[in-house]
């Protein structure tokens, strides 16, 4: 009898001896385990709040070092292409040339500057492609040929206006290498282009012509005596010893957009594309599509004395490379007469500089 209230006994402590085991694995006497407490709707929002800060804070460090990466892609294709036209010139004696043969040079005579003629024999770009590391392009051309301008002959199955250079496109201009020209194809375009200096242009221009001389709008007579910068329009580039202010104080190659220019859209190939000038402030608005494009002056066709001005999508300036191979940044406020200086080759202001 002993025995079983002995038992009994044991049976009905067990209750108070598992309150204690569980009281001291930090759980309750109706469990072993106690489920833990989730985060409360306040705990969750503020995390949320906390990463979502710590995004908006990383977000433009990274944005900044992307475009970091992409104009020091962009100022490193100017400062190739400048090495490009240097040797260039140490094997032809000038500077590459827009190669229209339209007329016999100097000339004021009229001449076409449609596509698929015969005796446009390519842009300056097309000049410099063996100084480019691009002769798998250059020596497929034929430029002794009287029925087939450049443009349209086939290098390795393709015409040759069709082929994109990525270097010759800046990373920041996000577009896909390829324009629409007038004549509804579509084409390969660049977004370097020589420089014609304070040449005289029009309708637009602010500073076209500052220094009296550059009388021919756009260099178009092809002579030295009327045209401003190093690279004009047409048969005209300089060669160094007429760089009389000095290879290193003068613009040779400078950023362009073909959303805001009608001209570039014709391609890197076209004698009637790439020649730009500083007769308005960089970065001038005429930008198709964009805020503040599409009418007066601000316009990418017809308004040229603006519409033919370095642009690029950097914020506050654009790159460019002078004729000493150096490459330099502009800013867009930088001092008109200034720049007009940098442009022409022969204004003669020994203190002309870039830095700003």
């Amino acid at each position: 009898m002993r025995t079983s209230t002995s038992s009994c006994s044991c049976f009905y402590s067990w209750p108070r001896s598992r309150g204690r085991v569980a009281r001291a694995l930090g759980g309750s006497p109706q469990g072993l385990v106690q489920p833990r407490a989730g985060f409360t709707l306040v705990e969750l929002l503020v995390v949320i709040a906390i990463i979502g800060t710590l995004v908006g804070l990383l977000l433009p460090a990274v944005q900044a070092a992307r475009e970091a990466a992409r104009r020091s892609t962009c100022s490193n294709n100017l400062k190739q292409l400048g090495l490009a036209a240097l040797n260039y010139v140490d094997a032809n004696g000038k500077l590459p040339w827009n190669r229209n043969e339209t007329a016999a040079a100097p000339s004021t005579s009229p001449y076409p500057w449609n596509f698929n003629d015969p005796k446009h024999k390519g842009s300056f770009l097309v000049c410099m492609l063996p100084f480019m590391e691009r002769n798998d392009l250059y020596s497929g051309l034929n430029f002794t040929a009287e029925t087939q301008d450049i443009e349209n002959q086939l290098v390795g199955g393709k015409a040759l206006y069709t082929y994109v250079l990525k270097e010759l496109i800046c990373p920041t201009d996000d577009h896909k290498g390829t324009f629409v020209a007038d004549n509804n194809e579509t084409r390969a375009v660049a977004n370097y282009s020589g420089s014609i200096g304070s040449q005289a242009n029009s309708p637009c221009a602010t500073h076209g012509n500052y220094f009296g001389w550059a009388t021919s709008t756009r260099g178009d007579a092809g002579q030295a005596a009327t045209t401003s910068g190093v690279i004009g329009h047409r048969w005209y580039s300089a060669k160094l010893r007429e760089i009389t202010d000095g290879t290193s104080k003068t613009l040779l190659f400078g950023e362009v957009r073909p959303q805001c220019e009608w001209h570039l859209r014709k391609g890197w190939v076209h004698v009637n594309a790439y020649y730009t000038g500083t007769q308005i402030a960089i970065n001038f608005n005429t930008c198709e599509g964009e805020p503040g494009a599409g009418s007066g002056c601000n316009t990418y066709s017809g308004s040229w004395g603006a519409s033919q001005g370095f642009k690029s999508k950097h914020s506050g300036g654009a790159t460019f490379a002078l004729c000493d191979g150096s490459v330099t940044f502009l800013t867009e406020t930088i001092d008109m007469v200034l720049y007009q200086a940098l442009g022409d080759r022969r204004d003669g202001r020994a203190n002309a500089t870039t830095e700003q």
